[in-house]
């Protein structure tokens, strides 16, 4: 545990003093889970590494960390690897906890840094799962980035997830929010599983680029057996710049 922290650069600990609760002689009665130890607050790599050398030289176990904030700060950062070494010494594990961290960024104003995360972690051996495909799916879609959505796509099927339906949903509605209409279909027509939300997004991105005709004969085909056919309007522009609309129970 020692080696670990040694890669971390060294700083003295004098100064966690500072933040430290101060010692009390008050002897007060309290349930077990008080007898937690508790570690100081850190919001930058410098004070996180102030906290691991107080925890490595007082023996306090890394289980106390709040491991979701050290994957935030050190996702992006040349201290990735040495959160792994912390991840390490813990019971859970860490593709979770950068799953957290890759959620965070998807759903955040910046969502192009869930991709950078995830090329972080290829780029450390750290195996994707379902879960980490679509947070970066979300972050694909959120900024149309067709590219990265075509890297995640070879990783599903790498990873044997094409039975995934939230997964191959979230790829039809990216190649067709992306105008990649052929990729959208094609994939479309290769699912062996569709539900209401697979023909939704294909028939609702037909009509968007104008082809209520595709969009018309795909919603006549949907299987009243598994999906319940709710009324639908298409519209799209003829050209003398009128409206057709289509509409069937």
């Amino acid at each position: 545990m020692y080696n670990m922290v040694q890669s971390l650069p060294t700083v003295s600990v004098s100064p966690l003093h500072k933040v430290l609760p101060p010692n009390s002689n008050t002897k007060t009665c309290a349930p077990a889970i008080s007898n937690t130890p508790r570690v100081p607050e850190f919001n930058s790599i410098f004070e996180l590494n102030q906290v691991l050398a107080h925890v490595v030289k007082t023996g306090t176990p890394f289980s106390v960390l709040p491991l979701s904030h050290v994957a935030s700060l050190c996702a992006l950062t040349p201290s990735f690897s040495d959160a792994q070494k912390i991840f390490m010494h813990v019971h859970q594990p860490e593709i979770f906890l950068w799953n957290s961290c890759l959620r965070d960024f998807a759903e955040s104003d910046s969502p192009f840094n869930a991709i950078l995360l995830f090329h972080q972690l290829r780029l450390h051996n750290v195996s994707p799962d379902s879960f980490t495909c679509s947070f970066v799916l979300k972050a694909c879609l959120q900024i149309l980035d067709v590219f990265h959505g075509r890297i995640i796509h070879a990783y599903i099927e790498k990873l044997g997830l094409q039975c995934n339906l939230f997964l191959q949903n979230m790829l039809v509605h990216l190649y067709a929010s992306c105008g990649n209409i052929n990729d959208a279909r094609q994939l479309f027509d290769k699912m062996l599983q569709r539900d209401a939300v697979t023909w939704n997004i294909m028939i609702t991105q037909l009509v968007k680029r104008g082809d209520v005709e595709s969009a018309y004969e795909l919603f006549s085909q949907m299987p009243e057996r598994n999906v319940r056919r709710p009324v639908s309007v298409f519209c799209a522009v003829d050209p003398d710049g009128g409206q057709k609309i289509v509409a069937e129970p």
